[in-house]
């Protein structure tokens, strides 16, 4: 009897796990922000382990949700109130990821928006979405002076460096951002990345910018790939 009253308690609390985790899933790809803390919270409460949240939860819902945009079924309302929702939950779970073994940060990105640039909508999209996926993000903001990329890569040593831009004008300036990069010494440290309307893939391999993505949820996937590979 003790063994099937054990049985029958685990399969209850496994039960009631997943019905959280899909609760905040939903509230998340849903753009549900109101809704999604104190369901984080619940989770929290009942012992769900950080890493189930965001993995099964937050990660799984941003990567369905960029995937949608992509493919026309979302718009960009839509990713907004996701990626808000995403960052609201983050706000509650950032100070409890050092608490969980089982939260590896994958790697570190040091992202800006290009000199001359002060959009940050794309920007901010493609750090939520790397936040999801378990990497350390530093936002340098926007209008970012060469030498302040620089600065962020001998500080923080990351694995990537992103350009965000969305005037063609400013595009223009990213060349001088990568011979900054190369004259300080680091540029085969890192792998660059670049994105935002005006981008394409013909324009990264001009200047041997290794990722491209149209998205901010490709975008994501690409930066996986990178970490995998080392």
């Amino acid at each position: 009897m003790g063994f099937i009253n054990n049985f029958k308690k685990k399969f209850i609390t496994g039960v009631l796990k997943m019905a959280v985790l899909n609760e905040i899933y939903n509230a998340t790809a849903s753009g549900n922000y109101k809704d999604v803390v104190p369901l984080v919270q619940k989770a929290i409460e009942e012992n769900i382990p950080v890493h189930d949240i965001i993995n099964n939860s937050l990660s799984k819902a941003m990567i369905d949700v960029g995937d949608k945009f992509g493919s026309g079924e979302l718009y960009m309302p839509d990713m907004l109130l996701a990626a808000k929702a995403m960052k609201e939950a983050m706000n509650i779970l950032k100070p409890l990821i050092k608490g969980d073994e089982n939260v590896i940060e994958k790697g570190t990105i040091v992202i800006g928006t290009v000199k001359g640039d002060l959009h940050d909508i794309g920007k901010n999209l493609v750090i939520v979405m790397a936040e999801g996926q378990g990497f350390k993000v530093i936002d340098l903001g926007i209008d970012v002076d060469y030498q302040k990329f620089v600065e962020a890569i001998k500080e923080h040593r990351p694995q990537i460096v992103a350009f965000s831009g969305l005037l063609t004008t400013t595009l223009a300036n990213i060349p001088d951002h990568i011979k900054a990069i190369e004259d300080a010494g680091y540029r085969d440290k890192v792998v660059l990345a670049v994105g935002g309307a005006p981008v394409t893939r013909e324009f990264a391999d001009r200047y041997g910018i290794e990722i491209y993505s149209g998205d901010s949820a490709g975008a994501a996937k690409e930066f996986l790939k990178v970490v995998s590979k080392k």
